[in-house]
């Protein structure tokens, strides 16, 4: 399968043979997602959950079944980070960085490290607009390039699951991985179609529907995005 561009819209890895690739249960489709202005409800605060053993078990259910198992750190080699939806003693209820959209469970308190994120991003699509608030405080607005009509940008609510700097050709100065799946591409690249928020080396692109799904920045705007935006960080992607 050609990209639309030499963008691939997931990050490239080679996968260790024995690691499974953790299943989900829920539905393929993303829940409803509410326009932008809506998300300025979202608290001055979030939590994420940063993986603190080697396998973290997901449950159905706090104190319920075993679902499948994460496994930390990623084949990126990268420490695994859920984002928290709800706290129940001593359960967590997170979205899972797997497909399908959506994905959740639940995992143990004694398995992660708890921590606060500040902000959140909000990218509208039909805009190209990407924009970062603290509660329902502005912190920048920029322009985005965002998904071709043959591979667009999944809609959803994501997170930040992982941030790296320079990340190599063609990511631009820093990139962003979002825990979110493109629902063009499944399998390309040697990856499993997930998107990042990263730069660009043609500007041109910025601000235009020019990508695989993934989002572009100016590659000063994402190293300023990536200053305020740690692992678990919450991402929504609207219409």
């Amino acid at each position: 399968m050609a990209p639309a561009s030499s963008e691939t819209p997931e990050r490239k890895a080679t996968p260790k043979a024995s690691d499974p690739a953790p299943t989900a249960s829920a539905s393929e489709s993303a829940a409803p997602v509410p326009d932008a202005p809506l998300v300025f409800d979202h608290p001055g605060s979030s939590k994420a959950a940063y993986g603190a053993i080697g396998k973290i078990p997901v449950f159905k259910s706090a104190g319920g079944a075993q679902a499948s198992t994460i496994n930390n750190p990623t084949v990126e080699g990268m420490q695994v980070v859920f984002g928290v939806l709800e706290d129940k003693g001593d359960w967590l209820k997170v979205r899972l960085p797997v497909r399908p959209n959506g994905a959740t469970g639940w995992v143990r308190k004694e398995d992660v490290l708890v921590k606060s994120v500040s902000n959140h991003i909000v990218v509208e699509v039909a805009k190209r607009k990407l924009s970062a608030f603290k509660g329902d405080k502005l912190l920048m607005e920029v322009p985005v390039g965002v998904g071709t009509d043959k591979t667009p940008t999944p809609i959803g609510n994501f997170y930040v699951d992982f941030s790296v700097r320079n990340p190599g050709s063609p990511y631009g100065a820093h990139m962003l991985s979002v825990a979110g799946f493109s629902n063009v591409l499944r399998n390309f690249g040697g990856g499993v179609g997930q998107i990042a928020i990263h730069g660009w080396g043609d500007d041109g692109s910025v601000g235009s529907a020019s990508s695989n799904g993934c989002l572009r920045l100016l590659n000063a705007d994402v190293r300023k995005l990536a200053g305020m935006s740690p692992p678990g960080t919450p991402v929504f992607v609207v219409p």
